[in-house]
């Protein structure tokens, strides 16, 4: 992976990705028309946007550079630019273009039109075996495939997931991820709450294999409406008690009580998925018996669930009423623009799906 070093007012990426040079990509926000707001987050806006010149549409995020700075999260944004400019697979989200201008930083991606996880467990509260056993196995596809490439992604929840206009998922957001060495733990704590594994709440050193215990929590999430654990007091994250094994109702399948108890063990070791074949294991599971995964890689089987999508421009599964942050209230000063040298990017190399995966 490439990293970033900074010296005053200037962050530098240095990437083994062949890159154009600055003054080669010239594409800029005026290259693209505004159409909606589609999503806010806590950087900036995500907005529907048509390219001019050739009328596609995309998902533009703007991320605001101040607040970035003020909350010292340069090197997770800069994490997220390098790894999707190098990611290319079918069930990720892929980048098009990056650039900058003097307060805000920009990735131009693919436009999702089908909603969320989040959304549809709204609409529907929870999902039966058909859906639930489609999209974790998809989930598992993209976490072999990252895990594979070193990459741990540490952010799995439902709004993570979005649903393209085919029916097939679409991983979302990489500002959490990050390149990993084997046989090496790490300890920073990230994530969201509800979703993060025993051992990197405790602090204890965790690798990839706490991307299995997340997997476990929506898993459960996406068969009973709710997260498998709670918090005796908000945003204590101390508070979460992890009572195992969960309590599971009628509507989890043997199949599948047995698979979230395998993947929800406080002991990281004997967690499924982890470990040399865990992968391969948990694919062995008898809740994935019918599963052809060489078929599901290759998008051959039918999604339960295909959004009925008129057009680019048609958002009848995003939210409505979603208003901008305009993040008025910071006190902006020209020391807070620092300039992202290299950060620009158009789509060219990147880390391939490997054949080899099965």
């Amino acid at each position: 992976m490439g990293c970033c070093c900074k010296k005053k007012n200037e962050i530098y990426i240095s990437n083994k990705v062949p890159l154009k040079s600055e003054e080669e990509q010239k594409i800029t926000q005026k290259d693209f028309e505004k159409v909606k707001i589609i999503g806010k987050g806590s950087f900036g806006n995500v907005y529907l946007v048509r390219h001019i010149k050739t009328d596609k549409f995309y998902a533009m995020k703007v991320l605001s550079k101040s607040l970035i700075k003020q909350r010292e999260e340069e090197y997770h944004t800069i994490s997220e630019r390098i790894l999707m400019a190098k990611i290319n697979f079918p069930l990720i989200v892929k980048l098009h273009y990056c650039f900058q201008d003097k307060k805000n930083l920009f990735f131009i991606m693919d436009l999702i039109q089908g909603g969320d996880l989040l959304y549809h467990l709204r609409r529907y509260h929870n999902f039966d075996d058909e859906k639930t056993r489609f999209y974790i196995s998809e989930i598992i596809l993209i976490l072999e495939f990252l895990h594979s490439n070193n990459i741990m992604y540490r952010d799995i929840k439902p709004e993570n997931i979005l649903i393209d206009k085919t029916g097939h998922i679409k991983l979302v957001d990489f500002g959490l991820s990050k390149i990993f060495e084997k046989n090496k733990k790490m300890y920073t704590m990230c994530g969201t709450v509800y979703y993060m594994a025993p051992e990197l709440i405790k602090k204890e050193g965790y690798n990839c294999d706490a991307d299995w215990w997340s997997l476990g929590c929506l898993m459960y999430e996406l068969l009973s409406g709710n997260p498998p654990f709670q918090m005796d007091k908000k945003n204590d994250v101390n508070s979460l008690h992890f009572d195992l094994p969960v309590k599971m109702d009628n509507c989890f399948s043997e199949e599948a009580k047995d698979l979230i108890n395998k993947l929800l063990v406080i002991d990281p070791d004997k967690r499924l998925g982890s470990g040399k074949d865990g992968i391969q294991k948990l694919k062995q599971h008898p809740y994935f018996k019918n599963i052809n995964w060489n078929d599901l890689r290759e998008l051959k089987v039918e999604p339960p669930f295909i959004p009925d999508i008129n057009d680019d421009t048609d958002l009848k599964y995003i939210e409505d009423n979603i208003s901008e942050n305009k993040n008025d209230n910071i006190n902006e000063k020209d020391s807070d623009f620092d300039n992202y040298v290299n950060f620009s990017y158009y789509e060219d190399s990147h880390i391939e799906c490997s054949e080899s995966q099965n």
